[in-house]
C-alpha cells in the first residue's frame, strides 16, 4: 500500500458560509464534477452553536469552541491556527486567507496566524482579487470563504430559492478557482476541500442544534483520495486531514486544545476507528434554553408587567418585526441576522445592518431594556441612536464589556457619558448574556442605568434631556463603519412608557 502522508504539495480549502448541506438541492455542476471521485459526505457535524466565529475558529484550529473561546467574539484564538502549524513546519512556504467574511482574514487568522496573504472583501471582487494572485503565486495552504450564501439564508430562508441559486453562484466561482489550478498545472498535487461552516432553518436563522444548522457538506478530492462516503467528521478534523496531505506531524491529540482526529473512508492508510471522545461539556456562556413564552401562559410577560407600557418590543422570533404592532420597523442598510440561541428564543446579530424604528411615543420618563451578549473584544458600534447631524441626540452603544449611554449635540460633540460595567470585571461576567436597563427622566433630567436589574448609578444632568431624546427617528445599530466587523448581539430589546421597574423585569426573566 502506497503511503499517502505528506503526498501532496499544497491544500486548496474552500468555505461556503452558510451552505450547510444544502448544496445537494442546488445546481452545483462543478462540486458534483470534482467530487465525482472523491469522498463526500453531507452530514459533517459542525461546532457547537453554529455561529460562524465558533465554525470556522474550530475548522482552522481543531478545538472546540470551549478551548478556542470565540463563539460572537473575536480576539485571536487561545491555540494556534493551522497556517501558524503549515508555516512551522514549511518557513519558506507561502500561505494565503481570502474572505468574504473580513473576521477570518484579519481577526481570527492575521495577529500571528502565519497566513502570508490575508485579503478580504465582497465575494465577486474578492475572486477577481484571487485569481490574479493564482497567476503568480502558488500558496502551500489556501483557504478561500464565500460570504454571500449565509447572506441570502438571512435573507430569504436557508433552503429557499434565493438561498439555492446563492449556492449555484458559489459554484461558478470554485468552478473558475479550480480552472485557474487546472490552466497551472497544479491538480496533481492538490487537495482540494469544499465545506461550509453551517446551515440554517427556513426562518432565516441559525445556531441551535436542528439538522438543517449542523449538518455540513464535506467534500475532498485528490489523486489518492478514495471515492465513497467519509466516516464520522466533525469542524474539528479537518486540521488533522490538512496536516497528513502535507506530511506535517499534528500536534498530539488533547481536548484541551488540538482535538483533530482523521476520520475513515479518505486516505486508504489513514482513519481513526476508535475515536477519542471530545468532552461535550455544556458551554458555559450558552443562554438558558426556553422558548419565548406565549401570550395567555403563565410565563407571559403581561402577569409581571402591563404590556401597555410596553411601546416597542422585539423578541427576534419573527425576524425583527415590533411584537407590540406600535412601531413599525424597517431594515435600512445590510442584514440584521437572527441566531437561535438567544437568551429566550432567537437573538439578533446588528453586525452588518441598521433597523429604522418609526412610530415610537412615550411620556416623560421611560426606559431602553435588552439582553446584550458580553464580549470584551467587541468594539464600538451604536445600539441605539437618534442622531442625524441636525438635532441634539442620544446614543446607547455596547463597548466590550461595558455599555455606555451618551448625550450629543449636533456636531457630535459629547455632553454626557456614563458607561455601566458588566456588574464586575471579573472573567465569569464575560461571554454571556448580561441585561442593560436605562431609565430616562426628562423631567428630571436624570439617567439611572441598571445591570442585570440591579442599579449601577443614576446622575442628574444639567442640561434639558427631552431636546436629545426624540425617538421618532430611532434607529438600531446606526454605525457606518465597517459594520461587518462588529458583533453586537441582543435579545428581547425593549422601550417601556413609565418606570424603569426592574423587579417586575427580573421576575419575568426568572433572574
Amino acid at each position: 500500500m502506497d503511503l499517502t502522508f505528506g503526498t501532496y504539495q499544497r491544500v486548496l480549502m474552500l468555505g461556503i458560509d452558510g451552505m450547510g448541506a444544502f448544496n445537494r438541492f442546488a445546481d452545483t455542476p462543478n462540486i458534483d464534477r470534482i467530487f465525482a471521485k472523491g469522498a463526500v459526505t453531507h452530514h459533517a457535524l459542525a461546532a457547537k452553536p453554529t455561529i460562524s466565529t465558533a465554525c470556522w475558529t474550530t475548522m482552522l484550529t481543531g478545538a472546540i469552541p470551549e478551548v478556542h473561546g470565540l463563539i460572537h467574539s473575536l480576539v485571536p484564538p487561545a491555540v494556534p491556527t493551522i497556517f501558524r502549524l503549515v508555516k512551522d513546519a514549511f518557513p519558506d512556504a507561502e500561505t494565503a486567507v481570502f474572505s468574504g467574511w473580513s473576521p477570518i482574514a484579519h481577526e481570527i487568522v492575521a495577529p500571528g496566524g502565519g497566513a502570508d496573504t490575508s485579503d478580504a472583501g465582497e465575494d465577486d471582487a474578492l475572486c477577481e482579487r484571487l485569481l490574479a494572485y493564482l497567476d503568480n503565486h502558488d500558496p502551500k495552504l489556501l483557504f478561500v470563504q464565500l460570504d454571500h450564501v449565509d447572506g441570502a439564508g438571512h435573507t430569504t430562508g436557508y433552503g429557499s430559492q434565493g438561498h439555492l441559486d446563492a449556492i449555484s453562484h458559489a459554484d461558478e466561482q470554485f468552478g473558475q478557482i479550480y480552472a485557474k489550478y487546472e490552466e497551472r498545472d497544479l491538480l496533481r498535487d492538490t487537495l482540494i476541500i469544499v465545506t461550509a461552516d453551517h446551515g440554517g432553518t427556513v426562518h432565516c436563522s441559525h445556531g441551535d442544534w436542528s439538522d438543517g444548522e449542523r449538518f455540513v457538506f464535506f467534500g475532498i478530492a485528490g489523486k489518492n483520495v478514495l471515492p465513497g462516503e467519509i466516516g464520522e467528521i466533525n469542524q474539528r478534523d479537518y486540521p488533522a486531514i490538512v496536516l497528513h496531505a502535507l506530511g506535517i506531524t499534528p500536534p498530539p491529540f488533547d481536548t484541551n486544545g488540538y482535538a483533530a482526529q482523521m476520520p475513515t473512508g479518505i486516505f486508504a492508510d489513514a482513519g481513526i476507528m476508535n475515536r477519542q471522545p471530545v468532552y461535550p461539556k455544556f458551554l458555559p456562556f450558552a443562554p438558558q434554553k426556553r422558548a419565548q413564552p406565549e401570550h395567555g401562559s403563565p410565563e407571559h410577560i403581561g402577569n409581571y408587567l402591563d404590556t401597555d407600557r410596553i411601546r416597542f418590543w422585539l423578541t427576534f422570533e419573527d425576524g425583527v418585526a415590533d411584537v407590540t404592532h406600535n412601531c413599525t420597523t424597517t431594515v435600512e442598510s445590510g442584514i440584521i441576522k437572527t441566531y437561535n440561541n438567544g437568551f429566550i428564543g432567537k437573538s439578533g446579530e446588528f453586525g452588518a445592518g441598521v433597523l429604522r424604528i418609526d412610530g415610537m411615543t412615550h411620556g416623560d420618563v421611560f426606559a431602553f431594556a435588552f439582553w446584550y451578549f458580553n464580549s470584551p473584544d467587541c468594539r464600538w458600534m451604536d445600539l441605539f441612536s437618534n442622531a442625524d447631524g441636525v438635532h441634539n441626540s442620544f446614543t446607547i452603544a455596547p463597548y466590550g464589556e461595558r455599555v455606555g449611554i451618551y448625550v450629543k449635540k449636533p456636531d457630535g460633540t459629547q455632553l454626557y457619558e456614563k458607561r455601566v460595567a458588566a456588574e464586575t470585571y471579573e472573567e465569569s461576567t464575560l461571554n454571556q448574556w448580561t441585561h442593560f436597563l436605562f431609565e430616562v427622566n426628562c423631567a428630571e433630567n436624570r439617567i439611572t442605568a441598571y445591570v442585570n436589574f440591579e442599579e449601577a448609578n443614576s446622575t442628574s444632568l444639567p442640561y434639558p434631556l427631552a431636546e436629545h431624546f426624540d425617538l421618532s427617528v430611532l434607529r438600531m445599530a446606526a454605525d457606518q463603519y465597517n459594520r461587518e466587523l462588529f458583533f453586537k448581539v441582543v435579545d428581547d430589546v425593549m422601550v417601556i412608557d413609565g418606570p424603569a421597574d426592574p423587579a417586575s423585569l427580573r421576575a419575568y426573566y426568572r433572574i
